[in-house]
């Protein structure tokens, strides 16, 4: 299977048909509408100075993700993906995360580090960054409420240009302080 990325270039109608056709269940608004979708869109929150949204696409047309780049302008990176439920395991989300590490690093020669944030209870996620190179670097208690009305942990996570250039994890040390 060939993953190609193609950047968002104001496809709102298909925006919010991808986004409405799947249950997002680790996000804040599992199910968006239509009209929150296009505000979102208005306020560039796709694209922009600050942030770039690229297609995950399959045999050369069928659109089986997304990955959106934000805080490109000040502060370190973040991003958000979304893969299609009926896709998923299917390794697109570690070639995914992989290719994005390399476009930020290889296109944003000022930016030094790239974070990302998940619930504790997205496995998948997290076993995502680990094998592309992200570092657990915070652990937020009760501190991403669910839709469900439920507090769940946040997980912070972050991959360094030098560790990323040296293809090394350099760990976080947890036990830098004692009283």
């Amino acid at each position: 299977m060939k993953i190609y990325f193609e950047e968002f270039k104001d496809e709102i109608d298909i925006l919010i048909e991808f986004l409405t056709s799947d249950t997002w269940k680790f996000y804040g608004t599992p199910n968006p509408k239509p009209e929150r979708i296009r505000a979102s869109y208005e306020n560039q929150h796709y694209t922009g100075d600050d942030c770039k949204t690229f297609w995950v696409i399959i045999d050369k047309d069928t659109k089986v993700g997304m990955i959106r780049i934000y805080d490109l302008q000040d502060g370190d990176p973040l991003f958000d993906i979304r893969i299609l439920s009926k896709y998923k395991g299917m390794r697109i989300g570690t070639i995914t995360v992989k290719w994005l590490v390399d476009y930020v690093f290889n296109n944003f020669s000022e930016k030094e580090r790239i974070e990302a944030n998940t619930r504790q209870d997205n496995y998948a996620m997290r076993c995502v960054f680990h094998k592309c190179g992200f570092v657990k670097e915070a652990h937020y208690r009760k501190a991403w409420v669910g839709q469900d009305g439920k507090p769940y942990d946040a997980i912070g996570y972050g991959i360094t240009r030098e560790d990323w250039r040296n293809e090394k994890v350099t760990p976080v040390n947890w036990n830098d302080f004692k009283c």
